[in-house]
């Protein structure tokens, strides 16, 4: 019999994928304190003395737009070797398919709705088979690097690669050190009439030990059992626990997000239900531990960590994935996070453009337009601050998506503020959301603030747009 350790999947490419020596560069873009608005005219007090005072409190949580790759490389040079008691991971499924975010712009005349469909990413076939495992095979042995000796991986997956990962697993971690393979059901139409329809996931669990963390999880008991107050396992009968039957590996209480009008839907094309990650957290971290996601997507992880009291780190390359994380963070109100870049080849952001030299638009960048700021004393120490956007151009690779009738504000997602810019990070003090997701030209464009009164101001406006492009203007007055 072949030893366990000889038994391994084998490619002719695999171990190609190796990283360089090259620094890596990381920047802060922005740090994010919620606080947040919908309307046209409503006044906050602000009382920000110094530059510095919204960046006082550690951030629980930072947003990477980065290749996952080399942020772990960056992870575990900085200190975060063995550091994670959790990571959850969601990558591609090698299913052949391009997923796309679809949202409503608006209601038109004749009641139907204008759409646009943004590309999210591209998840290959079966012919990106080798390509695929030397994409996956580099990034679970680092997440082995960094999982704690208490630390246990999340794999997600369904039928397309499943049992191609599970060998890689079992290698890298061992199969001596595999939890459970733990099947999602889930519901939903299906038009195939060649197979029964496939309706479920599977979720591979692996320890990085043997002492790894492991809260048992609860269901309700059936009517039935309730009924009888006893519960029978083989023929033996026993007493009912207070917090509910054991859960198995097999989940079918936890539906997918079908419904397109449930308020929990980002439009996000593999987004994940909220109570699926609960659970796996509850499960396998404890407060206060740092968990992970590497393909973060529409940032479920870090919205449920955060709630629970988890510290978190989340990754993705996709500009809308970073994007819905970030304005769903914020509508959240999580506590200060960061949105940092990782890069392997750095360029610095071009200069912002100044209200006081206003330029013209860029046939190829997307342009962002202030209306001359209006400050207004209060009181003897401070002052009223009106900003107003007063248009916005989209990067040139989208102009085809647009219809004639579209206004600018059809154009934006949100828009944030930094009432102190410094040039360097962009502390996002105010942020200005919609009510809800439909692109309509019922976005506030201007807002009234309460600030310091002082003789200089350097604000900064930035505008993140439909395609998950931002934009950014400095606004630059004095007395």
């Amino acid at each position: 019999m072949l030893k366990e350790d000889k038994i391994k999947l084998h490619w002719d490419s695999k171990g190609s994928t190796i990283l360089d020596e090259k620094e890596i560069a990381h920047q802060t873009i922005e740090f994010i304190n919620p606080c947040q608005t919908s309307s046209n005219d409503s006044i906050f007090d602000l009382w920000i003395q110094k530059n510095d005072q919204v960046r006082t409190e550690e951030p629980n949580g930072r947003i990477f737009r980065a290749d996952n790759l080399l942020l772990m490389k960056f992870l575990i040079d900085n200190g975060y070797r063995e550091s994670f008691d959790l990571i959850y991971i969601d990558p591609p499924y090698l299913s052949s398919s391009a997923y796309n975010s679809t949202v409503k712009i608006k209601e038109t005349a004749n009641n139907t709705s204008d759409y646009v469909s943004r590309p999210v990413f591209l998840d290959h076939g079966t012919d990106g088979m080798e390509e695929y495992l030397n994409h996956i095979y580099p990034r679970l042995k680092m997440m082995k690097e960094l999982l704690s000796v208490k630390g246990s991986l999340f794999v997600h997956l369904d039928w397309h690669i499943s049992h191609y990962v599970k060998i890689l697993l079992d290698e890298i971690f061992s199969s001596a050190n595999f939890i459970n393979e733990i099947v999602w059901c889930y519901g939903g139409g299906s038009g195939s009439k060649r197979h029964f329809h496939r309706k479920h996931d599977m979720i591979l669990w692996y320890g990085k030990d043997k002492e790894y963390i492991f809260h048992p999880q609860y269901r309700p008991y059936t009517a039935g059992t309730l009924e009888r107050g006893l519960t029978r396992v083989k023929g033996d009968k026993y007493q009912l626990h207070q917090e509910g039957a054991l859960m198995q590996d097999w989940w079918t209480d936890i539906n997918k997000i079908l419904s397109p009008t449930a308020a929990e839907n980002l439009k996000f094309p593999t987004q994940k239900p909220e109570a699926l990650l609960k659970r796996i957290i509850l499960a396998a971290s404890n407060q206060g531990s740092l968990v992970a996601d590497f393909y973060a997507g529409s940032g479920t992880m870090a919205s449920v960590s955060q709630e629970l009291g988890r510290r978190w780190i989340i990754c993705d390359e996709s500009p809308i994935a970073i994007q819905t994380s970030l304005e769903r963070l914020i509508k959240q109100g999580v506590g200060p996070f960061t949105l940092e870049e990782i890069s392997d080849a750095y360029q610095p952001p071009a200069e912002p453009c100044f209200q006081m030299r206003q330029r013209e638009p860029s046939p190829v960048a997307s342009y962002l337009r202030m209306k001359p700021p209006s400050i207004q004393p209060f009181n003897e120490s401070s002052a009223l601050m009106l900003l107003i956007i007063e248009d916005y151009k989209a990067q040139e690779s989208n102009l085809a998506s647009l219809k004639e009738d579209w206004g600018f504000k059809n154009l934006i997602d949100f828009w944030e503020v930094d009432l102190n810019y410094d040039g360097n990070i962009f502390n996002s003090e105010v942020q200005v959301l919609r009510d809800k997701k439909v692109y309509d030209d019922s976005l506030s464009t201007s807002i009234k603030l309460r600030v310091p009164l002082r003789n200089e101001y350097q604000v900064a406006i930035k505008v993140y747009d439909i395609f998950g492009d931002s934009t950014m203007q400095v606004l630059e007055w004095s007395k």
